[in-house]
This record gives structure tokens, C-alpha cells and sequence, in this order.
């Protein structure tokens, strides 16, 4: 791989992972998902881990996003190695959201937590588990797929939970990563949805994207692992946030834990349903010539050939199909008794006498396969040619 295309590669999944990082965050920032500026206290701490899981989801997002946009710079020989290459280069751009998370984070107050700290380790986590991300985004087709679909969904949910608030000017209350929290939701409803919310999402994006894969006849492993990466995603930011100290924050946790299973579910339903037998599957067809693939050649007829006339001739077949015909039972009146007359004829012939097509056994010599075989010897003339002989010197 020339040193130019690998600078390029780098420095897409880089620039991208770092570009993409930023502006999650400055879009958080604005509309309120995202607010270090509040005091929590031990008793409301599920607004803290819901803010951290956000912080890890963008590190993760980052990372895949330089993934995406680093695959066009991949040649036909690029292998496993230069795609972990271009995520690491990935990971390390998304890792720029670090300083862009801990310094605002020096404003806020958790009580019995160091919140700088807490951040940074969130964002360090999520880049560093985005390399892999940014791994599978390299290499599969329908990984990017998946990544972009589930990532707009979890974009558009906070965007309606957070649109009553920018109407109304006040402070809105945290938004929880994958969750519908809108003010418009009953709170009883909100929380039994936050456990439905993610595992449906990540199932009809995993058959969305499986029938793209089988559509564009994508393998059947391609198609079936279709539906992880996504979810995947939301599982390991709510495992680097934690679960949280209350149903409110358990809920989403416990769902983002089986999203992953959901999507892997969907895409498998695809792969497994939609594969008929070998026989019913639709054959490719043949190529057409092309100036650089000529047709192959083919021979022309020859009804005047030997073979030709013995294929078209009537009349009585190779020797022997007429006994297999008759003992297949497939043989007309005539054939059986042709066969009839010819095994009264072979009948009447004496031990001597017969041959190997009136038995169907044929006499071998025997053969041990070590002891090579020996000329024939010649023998002294006997019988009448030895009478002949001797009577030549009387």
C-alpha cells in the first residue's frame, strides 16, 4: 500500500472521527442534552450516569463515523491490518471530545464524585472501544448501514424529547440516551416504554438492513451479524455510564443490555428465512461476451458423423441393453423376447462352451498389486503341430 493512500486513510478517519466527535457535542451542548453546569446530589445521581452515557455514546459514534468516511480510501488489497489501522486512527480522532468534555465539567458538582475526572474516563473509554467500531465499518457494508440507521434513530428520539422545552424556554429535565422523554410523554408510560425503546429499535433496524444486505447478495454471515454493530454501541455506553441507582436510570440500562441480542435477532430472521434451497435459488446468469472475455468457442454439427447415425439409427441397440433394458422392466415385447431366445441359446451350450456374455462373469487373473506381471512363456509346440514336426524327419 503506497505511503500516500495510507496518509490519506489516516488522516480521513482522523479528521473525520474528531470533526463528527466535535459537532455531537457542540449540538448537545446547545440544545440542552448535555448540562455540567447543575448541582446533583446523592439522592438524584441518575441524571449524572444518563450525561455520561452520552459522553461515551459520542466517543463511540466518532469513532465509526471516521470509519465510514476513511472506506473510501481502501484499495483491493487492503486486509485486516491497514482497517485496524484506519481505526485506531479513528479512536484517536474521537479521543479529541476528551478536553471538549472535561473542561466544561469542571463547573459541575456530583457529591462524592470528581467529576473532571469521571468524564475523561468516560470519553477515553469510548474512544478506545470506537477502534473496533471503526473496524467493522471498514470492512463491511452493511456495518456502516447499521451504524448510521441506529444513530440517526437515537438523534431523532433526543431531538423530540428535548423539542417542548426549546418551545417553552425553560430548563428541560435529563434526556437519557435511547429513551423517549418528551413532556408531552406521561411519566408511567416513559418508563415502562424505556425498556421496549432501544430493543425494538435495534431489531427493525436489524431487518431493515438485512433485507438491504440480502438485496445486494451480501453473504449469509454479512447478512446475519448485519444487525450488531449499532446496538452494540448503545450496550457498551450504558455499560461504561453504569446502571444507574434507580428504576429511572435501570430501566434504559437493562434494555440498552439486550439491544444488542435484538438486532442480531432481526438480521438473523433475514439471513435464515429469506434463504431458500440451493435448487430454488436463482441462478446468475452467464456472462455476456465482452472485447475482453470473448465467447468460447463452439463446434458445429456434423448430422453425418458416425455417431450421429448410430444415435439416430433403429433397430436393435448395443449389445447387452437388451437384458438391462429387460431386467429394469423398461424393455417392449420384442426386446424380451430377443432376450428369451438368446439365454435358450446359451443354455444349450456346454461349460466349455460358454462365454463371459452368457454368465456375465468374467474370469480375472489374479493380482496381488506388488508382483509385477510376467511375460508370457514360450512354450514348445505341442498337439498336432508337434505330430506335423515330427513327422518331418522320417
Amino acid at each position: 500500500m503506497a505511503l500516500r493512500t495510507w496518509a490519506k486513510l489516516v488522516g480521513t478517519a482522523f479528521g473525520a472521527a474528531a470533526l463528527v466527535g466535535a459537532g455531537q457535542l457542540g449540538l448537545a451542548y446547545g440544545l440542552g442534552v448535555l448540562d455540567f453546569a447543575r448541582v446533583v446530589e446523592v439522592t438524584a445521581r441518575d441524571g449524572w450516569t444518563a450525561q455520561l452515557a452520552w459522553v461515551a455514546w459520542f466517543a463511540l459514534t466518532a469513532a465509526a463515523a471516521g470509519g465510514v468516511a476513511a472506506r473510501g480510501h481502501l484499495t483491493a488489497r487492503s486486509g485486516a491490518g491497514t482497517r485496524l489501522t484506519g481505526g485506531v486512527a479513528a479512536g484517536l480522532g474521537a479521543a479529541a471530545i476528551v478536553p471538549l468534555t472535561m473542561q466544561p465539567a469542571r463547573g459541575a458538582e456530583v457529591a462524592g464524585v470528581n467529576p473532571v475526572f469521571v468524564i475523561g474516563a468516560c470519553a477515553v473509554l469510548g474512544a478506545a472501544a470506537g477502534i473496533f467500531a471503526a473496524w467493522a465499518a471498514l470492512g463491511r457494508n452493511a456495518a456502516r448501514w447499521n451504524l448510521v440507521a441506529v444513530s440517526a434513530v437515537m438523534w431523532v428520539l433526543a431531538l423530540v424529547s428535548v423539542a417542548p422545552s426549546l418551545r417553552s424556554g425553560e430548563q428541560n429535565s435529563p434526556v437519557r440516551l435511547g429513551v423517549l422523554d418528551a413532556g408531552f410523554v406521561p411519566d408511567d408510560l416513559a418508563e415502562r416504554a424505556s425498556l421496549f425503546t432501544m430493543p425494538a429499535i435495534a431489531l427493525i433496524c436489524g431487518l431493515a438492513v438485512g433485507l438491504a444486505a440480502r438485496r445486494r447478495r451480501l453473504s449469509i454471515v454479512a447478512t446475519a451479524l448485519a444487525g450488531l454493530p449499532g446496538p452494540a454501541l448503545l450496550t457498551v455506553a450504558y455499560l461504561i455510564a453504569g446502571p444507574g441507582s434507580t428504576r429511572v436510570q435501570e430501566m434504559p440500562y437493562w434494555a440498552a443490555m439486550t439491544a444488542a441480542g435484538a438486532g442480531v435477532l432481526g438480521s438473523v430472521l433475514v439471513a435464515v428465512l429469506g434463504r431458500g434451497s440451493a435448487t430454488d435459488r436463482p441462478r446468475k446468469p452467464a456472462a455476456e461476451p465482452t472485447p475482453d472475455r470473448p465467447p468460447l468457442p463452439q463446434r458445429d454439427a456434423q448430422p453425418e458423423s458416425a455417431i450421429a447415425k448410430a444415435a439416430t439409427k433403429s433397430g436393435p441397440g448395443l449389445p447387452g441393453t437388451g437384458a438391462a433394458a429387460a431386467i429394469t422392466g423398461r424393455a417392449t415385447v420384442a426386446a424380451r423376447a430377443t432376450v428369451a431366445a438368446r439365454a435358450a441359446v446359451a443354455a444349450q451350450r456346454s461349460d466349455d462352451e460358454m462365454r463371459p456374455s452368457d454368465t456375465g462373469v468374467i474370469t480375472m487373473p489374479p493380482f496381488d498389486g506388488f508382483t509385477p506381471p510376467q511375460p508370457p512363456k514360450q512354450g514348445r509346440p505341442d498337439g498336432e503341430i508337434s505330430d506335423w514336426v515330427s513327422g518331418l524327419g522320417r
